[in-house]
């Protein structure tokens, strides 16, 4: 059982608890979890992401599992920096942040055909005719 698995498993156990004796022993639990798995030789690694949204997903997992995402002085605002071992970045945050990108950018080409089709009816594609003039 990899790391990312244990930790849904306990954040399973952490919504359906039925005491606040269980809520509380499953997040101690999670929390020795992913420090056990961060103190393995910490790497700093560099993220860039395509776009805004895409750098805020990824901060917003990094908080998820009490990272704290940074830049430095000039760096691009697409760029996020993060310290994390090797088989957690892996493991844990690499896979959770492509899931959730992949839905991003599902819902984010549905909105934009719905407002393509409401401005524009027609699906066919407009062909220019004529010849590119050569120099």
């Amino acid at each position: 059982m990899d790391i990312l698995e244990k930790i849904r498993k306990i954040e399973a156990l952490i919504e359906r608890a039925g005491t606040e004796g269980e809520r509380q022993s499953a997040i101690l639990a999670k929390e020795r979890l992913q420090k056990q798995s961060i103190e393995t030789s910490i790497i700093e690694y560099t993220i860039t992401t395509q776009d805004m949204w895409h750098k805020q997903l990824f901060a917003a997992i990094c908080h998820k599992h009490g990272l704290k995402p940074y830049r430095y002085y000039r760096q691009k605002y697409s760029t996020v920096m993060v310290n994390a071992s090797k088989p957690f970045m892996d493991e844990v945050l690499w896979q959770e942040y492509l899931k959730y990108s992949k839905i991003l950018e599902d819902i984010v080409d549905e909105i934009t055909l719905q407002i393509i089709s409401k401005i524009h009816k027609t699906e066919d594609e407009i062909v220019i005719s004529g010849e590119i003039e050569s120099k």
